[in-house]
């Protein structure tokens, strides 16, 4: 739902600059369709299993959920982002940690994520630079003007 989201406010983005007369970016070329896999490997994880997993650090203390993952322009996951702490999601920190920092636990059935755990601790966590979206990084700056 989240990339709906993203397609949308690009999509958007797009037309309003247009419409202002502001020049836009020639499209790139478009990438061949190499593939149609069938089946999920058993090495894989589906992001929407990834997405909401719970979090915890080594010694078992909950440090919060995954709140969306970044990709790269490869279709690479580069980071997760945690959101740390709050009640419900409500006043939760967000912080991107490395994807390779994850340790992705399947639940009994192997056949989805039971937990994500992290060699940090939730107080670590609260102390680092929250994340920023590049979208918030361009409404702080529009808001600077």
């Amino acid at each position: 739902m989240l990339v709906r989201h993203v397609v949308i406010a690009l999509a958007l983005l797009g037309a309003t600059n247009a419409v202002s007369g502001q020049e836009t970016q020639a499209p790139a070329e478009m990438r061949a369709t190499a593939a149609y896999p069938a089946r999920q490997d058993a090495r894989q994880w589906l992001g929407l299993n990834l997405i909401g997993a719970k979090v915890v650090s080594q010694s078992g203390e909950t440090i919060g959920r995954v709140s969306n993952l970044i990709l790269d322009e490869n279709g690479v996951v580069a980071s997760a982002v945690i959101a740390v702490g709050g009640l419900f999601g409500i006043g939760a920190k967000n912080v991107a940690v490395t994807y390779q920092s994850l340790n992705i636990v399947r639940n009994q059935n192997g056949d989805a994520i039971d937990h994500v755990t992290l060699a940090a601790r939730k107080e670590e966590l609260l102390r680092s630079a929250g994340f920023k979206s590049l979208h918030q990084q361009m409404a702080e700056a529009e808001s600077k003007r």
